[in-house]
């Protein structure tokens, strides 16, 4: 993966203070992240692609018969993956790579998991279009985020806080509409994420 100075601040927080507090961030989402999984239609030679995968948070919870494709701009974090897979029976790949400028081809990927990753990455938008060019007609995406439906009051209110935390973080303001506008995807189902309401889970499905 090429230096980008657009991510040299994410590079940053990820390769260094995130990886400790992650896990135990995470920890009280477990349950609701893997019902949000659970809505795919996982088959037996599914090829999935995870973009901002982290430190495979998500991966014990992909069936066997399944190929993954993990990526992430943090070594550290896919250093922690790599660990984790390690003995497991799992195909899964792991790739330094920038989401917004995927190096794969277009309709390769089945299924697409977006966890908690476009409130992290630079430009949204720009990476659910990558995201949507390399999943095949009729593929499904899930996203699994605190995106809002909608800008409201609060999101005013704190714009200048998100605008600091979006360069080295993520975003708490963006909006689920806003990010997939414009895209040949339709939304299959919406559930709740969390006990609050404030992360939900998206299936979405690619049109022919």
């Amino acid at each position: 993966m090429g230096f980008d100075i657009k991510n040299i601040f994410k590079q940053l927080s990820f390769n260094t203070f995130i990886p400790f507090f992650y896990p135990l961030m995470m920890l009280p989402l477990k349950g609701w992240r893997k019902r949000a999984i659970g809505m795919l239609s996982f088959r037996s030679g599914d090829r999935v692609i995870i973009p901002g995968v982290g430190s495979g948070y998500d991966l014990p919870s992909i069936p066997r018969g399944i190929s993954v494709d993990g990526l992430d701009i943090s070594d550290v974090m896919l250093a922690i993956a790599k660990n984790k897979i390690r003995g497991k029976h799992q195909a899964v790949t792991l790739h330094a790579m920038d989401a917004e400028k995927l190096n794969f081809p277009p309709n390769t990927f089945d299924k697409a998991i977006l966890g908690l990753f476009l409130t992290c990455v630079y430009d949204p938008q720009k990476a659910f279009a990558e995201i949507v060019r390399v999943v095949k007609p009729n593929g499904e995406i899930l996203i699994y985020d605190h995106l809002i439906r909608a800008q409201n009051w609060r999101a005013s209110l704190i714009s200048g806080l998100d605008f600091v935390m979006k360069y080295n973080f993520c975003s708490v303001i963006r909006v689920f509409d806003d990010v997939i506008k414009g895209q040949p995807v339709v939304v299959v189902k919406e559930i709740k994420g969390d006990p609050f309401g404030f992360v939900k889970g998206f299936l979405l499905r690619k049109t022919a």
